[in-house]
């Protein structure tokens, strides 16, 4: 249960930072190489994340090395929203309203991790039954970031920037 748990918020998490990630350098048009620059950026911040060994029986120490890993998260997160706003607005007809949008989820999804971590770290774990009571609750707050897609997903719900995305090289190569 703890495991399925806490796997299913990670992959969901990490699945949203993967898939938010891809290359740009094109120059072709302003969209798309915006399109890369959002891209390169986005992976850059999400790369070199792994999961930490969780061992239910040793609940203090599994708590203290999950708090650590969304922690780890929230970091990668904040870089993301800082690379996005040194990338400015997209040149498109309402790209600054389509950035706002993806800022403003990011900027909820990365509460909610931050949420999750303080409250693993503060928590008074010593066993097993206090770990999975801790976990419940981490997995309560990270709600939201098991529906999170990712910056890029919703800069993709305007059409021009989707082209964008589907049009910039290393996006197509991750398939993104």
């Amino acid at each position: 249960m703890i495991r399925r748990l806490i796997i299913g918020t990670v992959l969901a998490s990490v699945t949203a930072a993967a898939a938010a990630g891809c290359g740009g350098g094109d120059k072709a048009k302003p969209e798309v190489a915006w399109a890369g620059k959002v891209c390169d950026g986005v992976t850059a911040s999400g790369a070199g994340l792994s999961f930490p060994q969780i061992d239910p029986k040793d609940g203090a120490k599994s708590a203290k090395a999950l708090a650590g890993f969304l922690t780890a998260m929230e970091k990668r997160l904040q870089s993301m929203e800082t690379r996005l706003q040194g990338a400015g607005a997209p040149p498109v007809d309402n790209g600054q309203a389509a950035l706002n949008t993806a800022l403003a989820n990011l900027r909820g999804t990365e509460s909610a991790v931050r949420t999750a971590s303080t409250g693993l770290a503060k928590a008074k774990v010593t066993d097993a039954k206090s770990f999975k009571a801790a976990v419940t609750e981490a997995g309560q707050a990270m709600q939201k970031v098991q529906t999170y897609q990712g910056p890029t997903k919703d800069l993709r719900t305007d059409p021009a920037l989707a082209k964008a995305f589907d049009q910039a090289g290393s996006c197509r190569t991750h398939q993104l």
